[in-house]
């Protein structure tokens, strides 16, 4: 017997609960009442067993449940009472049926926000599309078809399903087809029109929404079951908002392919499917607020937490963009982000915010995973510019700051529009480290907040490049570049003079410059990429000349942003 929701809810207050039963058997006691209760196979879920002169039929919403038998009328309480405590059930599951319905339905509509940004293709795109509308959606059979204006035709483009009529059915059905698509409306079919129908005998259930992009319908998406399930109206909209995604992806990869100069259309067709991203909040924010689904959380929800913030940013975009056409840019973007995301998440962060040429991640677990991924992200991108190397293109290279400290973590906005938001001085100062891993010329640069809150600092090595004072700032802040993300070359020069740039910046520090520039000079000479050794010798000649303030301390003044 194929189990109902409602008779699920049923056997779950009969068999399971233990609260209600006892409630149930107490009351049978009391009224001095003799009952049972039987599935619709005649089955005792409950109660005594034995003859009983009476019964009455338990329904819900037309279906019976089971039978109640008794001999006695005051059992009739015991009955009355059973219907309360199922219908508090069945309230109980319907509403967190829905619930977890709604956030599923995020979490695809994220996901295949995603997925779909990344093809180029209809076709991959409409695969993708039916595959994870079936994932939520209850369909035996799929169907994803394009309508071409110019040569007023419908086509397919990707299914599932076997279809015994899949050969001649848009030839058949072509006329249907193109009026539907025209009229760009979304429709659960009534299940005697699927009957009627010869080409849909196969089917029992049918529903479709447009692909529809500004005023223009591209084509539709039809699902359909063999068994007699009865499509809502939720299931419809949520077609209809996965087939809109769907389209705007389709419209961007029309553009690329066809090769077209309307780069703003380009752009916003890209906006279009970020915005929708941005819609939902992730998931790895909503547990940070001690959450466990998105539905649990409230405007006003927040949580002061310690987290380290990390900035990475493509060195030269501007430099690398200009080379490349606007399908290949797009395709480069794409590629960054999708080798350097799982780095993030396999260390403990998530991606906060994409930036064109870089991101913000959150690590809320601290520093250890933050920096691992920070390396990892650099020897990843090592071997990517092998593979670019092969292809005649520019080395990529990732600059990386990171600050660690409290910052509120919260939901944001009015009762309409909820976001996620980050309230804190920690992700300013981080973005102003990033962008000092230019001035250093370092791969990894991070505050002493940073390398004081490592777990296992011993997992990494450092270099100290002194204080540095931020425009907008009261106090300095020390600053240390982490060199396990160097080119191995570099590293080991790093590593094997290390305590000659120590004693190099012991001795700036102490204001023997002469002494310092030569040190310094020692260091660079070996490995001309030690930009920082090179900064600090600069630094040292420049100063040998200057008279200094009493109060000097070596702290780098920097008077932009």
């Amino acid at each position: 017997m194929k189990l109902s929701t409602a008779y699920k809810a049923l056997r779950q207050i009969l068999k399971r609960d233990a609260a209600s039963r006892g409630l149930l058997k107490d009351l049978c006691e009391k009224l001095e009442a003799s009952c049972c209760f039987e599935d619709p196979e005649g089955n005792v879920l409950w109660g005594e067993t034995g003859e009983f002169r009476e019964s009455a039929a338990f329904e819900h919403e037309g279906e019976v449940l089971g039978t109640f038998r008794y001999s006695q009328p005051q059992a009739l309480s015991v009955f009355e009472t059973l219907r309360v405590l199922f219908l508090k059930e069945w309230e109980k599951k319907k509403i967190g049926k829905e619930v977890l319905g709604l956030y599923r339905e995020i979490n695809m509509i994220y996901g295949l926000s995603e997925m779909i940004s990344e093809k180029i293709d209809a076709e991959s795109i409409a695969q993708v599309t039916l595959e994870e509308a079936s994932q939520i959606i209850d369909a035996t059979h799929g169907l994803f078809l394009m309508y071409d204006p110019e040569k007023d035709e419908v086509a397919e483009v990707a299914n599932f399903g076997d279809n015994p009529r899949r050969d001649t059915f848009i030839h058949d059905q072509e006329t249907i087809l193109k009026d539907i698509i025209l009229k760009g409306t979304s429709a659960i079919v009534p299940a005697s029109r699927v009957a009627a129908n010869p080409a849909l005998q196969h089917l029992k259930a049918v529903m479709y929404a447009p692909l529809k992009v500004k005023h223009r319908t591209l084509g539709m998406v039809m699902l359909g079951h063999e068994d007699s399930v009865e499509y809502t109206a939720a299931e419809l909209k949520l077609l209809t908002t996965i087939t809109l995604q769907s389209a705007t992806a389709i419209e961007s990869a029309h553009l690329y392919q066809k090769g077209l100069q309307e780069v703003r259309e380009r752009e916003e067709a890209i906006r279009k499917i970020h915005d929708a991203s941005q819609k939902f909040v992730p998931s790895e924010f909503i547990r940070s607020l001690g959450k466990d689904r998105i539905t649990e959380v409230y405007l006003g929800d927040h949580v002061e937490r310690e987290v380290t913030v990390v900035f990475a940013d493509i060195r030269g975009f501007t430099t690398i963009s200009e080379t490349l056409d606007p399908r290949d840019n797009f395709l480069f973007v794409n590629g960054f982000n999708n080798r350097m995301g799982p780095i993030v998440r396999r260390n403990g962060g998530f991606i906060m915010q994409y930036l064109g040429d870089g991101f913000m991640a959150l690590f809320p677990d601290g520093a250890q995973g933050a920096l691992r991924a920070s390396v990892e992200m650099q020897e990843l991108l090592r071997e990517y510019n092998l593979e670019r190397k092969l292809k005649d293109r520019m080395p990529v290279e990732v600059g990386v700051g990171m600050q660690n400290g409290k910052l509120i973590m919260g939901i944001t906005g009015d009762a309409k529009r909820l976001d996620a938001a980050i309230i804190s001085d920690t992700v300013n100062t981080a973005s102003r480290i990033e962008g000092l891993s230019k001035h250093y010329g370092t791969s990894i640069l991070l505050t002493e907040e940073c390398r004081k809150s490592l777990t296992d600092a011993d997992q990494f090595d450092f270099r100290y490049l002194g204080r540095v004072q931020l425009k907008g700032k009261n106090k300095p802040i020390d600053l240390y570049e982490c060199i396990d993300g160097d080119e191995p070359g570099l590293k080991n020069h790093k590593l094997t003079h290390l305590e000659l740039f120590d004693q190099a910046m012991e001795q700036y520090f102490n204001r023997e410059f002469a002494m310092a520039a030569v040190t310094f000079q020692q260091v660079y000479k070996m490995d001309e990429r030690d930009h920082p050794a090179k900064l600090f010798l600069n630094r040292s000649a420049h100063l040998i000349t200057q008279e200094l303030e009493e109060n000097w301390q070596g702290v780098e003044t920097m008077s932009t942003k």
